[in-house]
């Protein structure tokens, strides 16, 4: 169950097998991906330092655009909640991540605000665009021809 207002997308077995690929990923399934532990310190490493998530996916060789923003802002989240609880990064399987006693809270630092850096235009955000741009075209070339069957082809003055 997602919480209310997050939807994850599945994942096709293509999909899950390129995830698998990766060295960062140690599991993918039609809707989770599990990271490795490399990947989570190297993430939150950058992150910290002010790095938007969505670029630390891509340097490190996986698409922003196919894991979906929750997926990609989540891991920020749940790597934040873990150092807030005073937790250690982990990878699933681990016997570390065996429920204990929680320990002790400190207050770490946010980090600050990542900006995505000008000029980094995701290809989902060009195929929205493009289809925007088709489509208008499309309704003024249509007005154009309302205009022109109500005139008899004559300009108006």
């Amino acid at each position: 169950m997602h919480k209310k207002g997050y939807k994850h997308s599945k994942f096709t077995r293509e999909q899950q097998a390129w995830l698998r690929l990766s060295p960062y990923v140690k599991n993918a399934t039609d809707t989770k991906v599990s990271y490795t532990l490399e990947f989570k310190e190297r993430f939150w490493e950058q992150f910290s330092s002010g790095a938007a998530p969505e670029q630390i996916f891509y340097d490190h060789g996986l698409d922003p655009d196919l894991l979906g923003k929750n997926r990609v802002w989540g891991l920020a989240t749940t790597l934040r909640r873990q150092k807030e609880n005073g937790e250690s990064f982990r990878e699933i399987g681990d016997p570390r991540s065996e429920k204990k006693d929680p320990p002790p809270k400190f207050d770490v630092p946010r980090p600050p605000k990542p900006r995505v850096p000008r000029g980094f235009v995701s290809d989902n955000d060009v195929r929205k665009l493009s289809h925007q741009v088709a489509y208008l075209s499309q309704e003024l070339e249509f007005i154009k021809k309302i205009i022109s069957a109500e005139t008899g082809g004559r300009s108006k003055k």
